[in-house]
């Protein structure tokens, strides 16, 4: 569908388009951390393990809109104002449980672009060349997540002690089913009308299923209580990853080359030059690997803090032999894909003192640097971000039901600046779970 479009960048003109390019807004706001900076209220499609540490079920949903400036040389510029929806998931989980059942859908690449670029040709005059492209990958996903706790005993006080939760491990696995269409177009047309015009389509579909493991580990590093027995501040230390095994890319493509002409601006087709009828080939979608690290700090007064570090990595360059002609045009090399994200997220203390709603919302800042699977005639595309969002109760609602915002400033270019783009993204979601007094699959007594 036209709709997958939530990019729209002479970048996406290659391969499958822009690859992962969307979070929901919590994630977006933390820099896109996808492991170890969980919440109990948004979990995170691309780790299933994250699911687990939900406090209930959930329910969650976002669009976002993007405003995209592009730049080449002093006077080439141009503006494009898009949106899209966002990840769309449901985590079913009874409150308190160790078990998640995942559903969801959401966005892998986009590829959205529309070019021109008119120019004079000697003995033939003036010519204006076209690419138009659109289309993109979804990921639906259905998956399991479990959580393992064990218990301690720490000092409270002088001579007691109290019996609390220790280390936390919530392992996740789900199916990902990848699946959409890419079309790809180019268009010469020669101002002078004794000239014919020139027109090839490319219509590919692709689908591939694969596995995620996901897993993610806290550890209490220390908690303090009163001689009454009384919370007063803890520290965490919490590692997590995602796995994704390389896998099977099924690909239906078909390429037509035609002769046209243009008659009051459209392009009437005269006659076949090249026509190649779909044909299904096979090649791979590589494997990709997350792992980070984060401090998590809790306070009695309701104040939270944590940050850490992500890095994650996708093995374009072992696959790209594999793949058909159409997804390695000319001057285009895949390469292998690193990202580096780091994040922070907090909650304000004094519950009694804080604002009702601004002091109960958790707040979020990130930064990311990503090397794209993209080598563009020798430079690879690189992108960088800043963002920051924060998450405000519904309350009334009467439920621990969230409104998400998230915002990220960032720029996007190829090693010898040929072309820079500088995006401002903004993610508005929520995320639903049930009023307490009609909590899902929860017990009920009748007398």
């Amino acid at each position: 569908m036209i709709g997958q479009n939530a990019e729209f960048s002479p970048y996406s003109r290659f391969g499958f388009g822009l690859v992962g390019s969307l979070q929901s807004p919590v994630h977006a706001g933390m820099g896109g951390m996808e492991s170890v900076l969980t919440t109990s209220f948004q979990f995170n499609p691309n780790n299933p393990a994250s699911a687990s540490a939900l406090g209930q079920t959930t329910f969650q949903s976002s669009a976002v809109t993007t405003q995209l400036q592009m730049r080449q040389g002093d006077e080439a510029k141009a503006t494009a104002l898009f949106g899209s929806s966002g990840p769309l998931g449901l985590a079913i989980k009874k409150q308190g449980g160790k078990n998640t059942l995942i559903l969801g859908v959401s966005p892998f690449s986009n590829s959205g672009f529309a070019i021109s670029r008119n120019s004079e040709l000697e003995g033939i005059g003036s010519v204006e060349e076209r690419y138009d492209g659109e289309g993109g990958l979804s990921k639906a996903h259905i998956g399991w997540a479990r959580t393992i706790r064990s218990r301690g005993y720490v000092s409270a006080g002088v001579s007691d002690s109290v019996l609390i939760q220790t280390n936390t491990l919530h392992l996740g696995i789900q199916t990902q089913y990848l699946f959409g269409a890419v079309s790809r177009t180019s268009t010469l047309n020669v101002i002078d009308p004794t000239f014919l015009d020139h027109r090839s389509v490319i219509d590919m579909q692709h689908r591939s299923i694969s596995p995620d493991l996901g897993l993610i580990y806290s550890h209490l590093l220390y908690a303090r209580y009163n001689d009454d027995l009384s919370f007063e501040k803890s520290a965490s230390f919490r590692i997590g990853g995602r796995f994704t095994p390389q896998t099977t890319l099924f690909s239906e493509i078909s390429h037509l080359d035609e002769t046209t002409q243009n008659l009051g601006g459209i392009d009437i087709p005269l006659d076949t030059a090249l026509y190649i009828p779909t044909e299904s080939v096979q090649g791979q979608m590589p494997l990709s690997w997350n792992l980070g690290a984060s401090l998590i700090f809790d306070h009695a007064n309701g104040r939270h803090f944590g940050a850490g570090v992500e890095y994650t990595e996708t093995q374009w360059d072992r696959v790209e032999e594999g793949l058909h002609s159409s997804l390695r045009p000319n001057g285009l090399n895949w390469v292998r894909s690193r990202t580096f994200r780091a994040g922070a997220e907090w909650t304000l203390g004094n519950i009694e003192l804080r604002h009702p709603t601004w002091g109960k919302a958790n707040y979020r800042v990130g930064i990311s640097f990503i090397q794209q699977p993209y080598q563009i005639e020798g430079s690879q595309l690189v992108s960088r971000t800043v963002s920051g969002g924060f998450s405000l109760p519904l309350i009334g609602s009467r439920s621990m039901s969230r409104l998400h915002f998230g915002m990220e400033l960032g720029e996007r270019y190829t090693e010898d600046a040929g072309l820079n783009e500088n995006f401002t993204r903004i993610h508005i979601g929520f995320s639903l779970m049930p009023f307490f007094k009609n909590n899902w699959l929860r017990e009920r007594l009748y007398d």
